[in-house]
């Protein structure tokens, strides 16, 4: 795997925990590990460590604002995970725009997944989000950290 290659490897991860999250309710613990070791990975490989100092320094206050969270029942121990996982790769000067696009997605997208649950949910779905109450973070993770990767 060349170095180029570690985000898209991250995005994948990105992608596959949104839809386990939507269908399962869940994030498993595999899944949230690995951007940690990509970025170790990345961390190995690279010439220039400086920057992924800065984003180790990124991710540690994620984590602190997602143990938080995770504190007052605003989020589960996956989505603390994966939301610090994703910060090792938001470069730090494109973090502040990712943590806006964060909060906009995710009130905006709890809106509509409460209106599908509301219009397509049942109790006997095999999906998570439209049998439960739920608001997937991982979408709201995962929009902000492609976006923060990709396209900031």
């Amino acid at each position: 795997m060349t170095v180029e290659m570690i985000p898209l490897a991250v995005a994948a991860v990105i992608v596959l925990a949104m839809l386990l999250e939507i269908k399962t309710g869940r994030i498993p613990n595999w899944l949230t590990i690995l951007p940690f070791v990509l970025f170790a990975v990345l961390l190995f490989v690279s010439e220039d460590r400086t920057p992924l100092y800065w984003q180790i320094g990124l991710a540690t206050g994620v984590f602190v604002f997602g143990l938080i969270m995770f504190a007052i029942g605003g989020s589960g121990a996956g989505a603390v995970k994966l939301m610090t996982g994703v910060a090792l790769f938001v470069p730090f000067s494109k973090a502040g725009y990712a943590a806006i696009i964060f909060f906009l997605v995710f009130f905006i997208s709890s809106f509509i997944f409460v209106q599908i649950r509301k219009a397509f949910g049942s109790e006997n779905s095999s999906w998570h989000l439209m049998a439960n109450a739920v608001l997937p973070l991982s979408f709201s993770i995962g929009v902000a950290g492609l976006t923060g990767m990709f396209w900031l």
